[in-house]
């Protein structure tokens, strides 16, 4: 990816959506990185995303017990690295090694590639995607090495500015950490100067607001799971965000309407209209329905933002 074209004059990240054309296609965003090809909220996805011409990618934030924000999913550290063996007989295993009980250094040894090769499968490994025969030699061998690294944020806003690109941050919102979670990633965010690449989303929208409130030129977008009467007026004026990241579901992909005669006709075009009116970019997870005359070109055809996807190649292949 050369650069980020439009974001001339741009003061955040999305102002360089909303000076492109109403029939631009929405935004490729790799989900977790490339995810299906390798080991989620790593390095490696990230850069793999990147080889493909994903437009962006996202990843998890959290803090560790010393307080240093880390890109991991799960509140708990045993799905994605070895923890469980590293840490046999640990007295944190009760609470299922939890992030929040470990330092970064401790975190900082463990392997989070090898999980992903696991013959057996597992939730989001590359024999769950179907792509293990995708791999190439090198990709097999760095992933089994014990070389893969969960990222500290810093790392991952280093490397997005390195190639010059775009992040959306998911602040997680696991118990008892989420206003020092915000003040950690906005501190470090504008200690990189990275503003311009980066948009901070949550489930928790109290953290989404408090972002807002504080400024820093980082855009902001309201995640949700559950439909919102007038999504416009909630994420605009209740929120003060500035986008939308609904699920497939709540716009309709999940109806009875949409299931029977799958179309754009059967998606929410109400609120999207809504939305498209007050400027309010809506970026929709998780989509991998790619084949063509699937949900993510209807989803396009509506007008969308943009799309998470766990595997960003066939749609960049596709869309170009």
């Amino acid at each position: 990816m050369a650069g980020l074209p439009g974001t001339a004059g741009a003061t955040t990240v999305l102002d360089a959506w909303k000076g492109r054309g109403t029939t631009a296609l929405p935004w490729v965003i790799a989900h977790r990185g490339d995810s299906a090809h390798a080991p989620e909220n790593t390095l490696e996805a990230a850069r793999r995303a990147w080889k493909a011409g994903a437009d962006a990618w996202e990843l998890d934030v959290q803090l560790t017990r010393d307080g240093v924000p880390i890109v991991l999913h799960d509140e708990t550290l045993r799905r994605t690295t070895d923890v469980a063996q590293r840490f046999a007989g640990d007295p944190r295993g009760a609470a299922g090694f939890r992030v929040a009980d470990f330092d970064l250094d401790e975190i900082r040894i463990l392997d989070a590639g090898s999980w992903f090769l696991d013959p057996r499968g597992g939730p989001r490994t590359a024999v769950d995607f179907g792509t293990l025969d995708c791999l190439g030699t090198e990709e097999r061998v760095l992933y089994a090495s014990g070389a893969v690294r969960v990222p500290t944020l810093a790392e991952a806003l280093g490397l997005t500015e390195q190639l010059d690109w775009r992040v959306n941050v998911e602040l997680k919102s696991f118990p008892d950490a989420t206003p020092r979670l915000v003040d950690a990633v906005l501190d470090l965010i504008d200690r990189l100067g990275v503003a311009r690449r980066v948009w901070i989303s949550s489930f928790d929208h109290s953290s989404v607001a408090r972002v807002a409130r504080r400024g820093h030129g980082v855009a902001t977008g309201v995640l949700t799971a559950h439909p919102l009467h007038r999504p416009q007026d909630y994420v605009q004026g209740l929120i003060g965000a500035d986008a939308y990241h609904p699920s497939a579901q709540i716009l309709g992909a999940g109806s009875a309407a949409y299931r029977r005669r799958p179309s754009p006709a059967a998606l929410l075009r109400r609120d999207l209209e809504a939305l498209a009116g007050a400027r309010i970019p809506v970026f929709v997870y998780t989509v991998n329905d790619v084949a063509e005359g699937g949900l993510a070109d209807h989803l396009a055809q509506v007008g969308v933002a943009g799309l998470f996807t766990d595997d960003p190649g066939p749609l960049i292949t596709r869309w170009g």
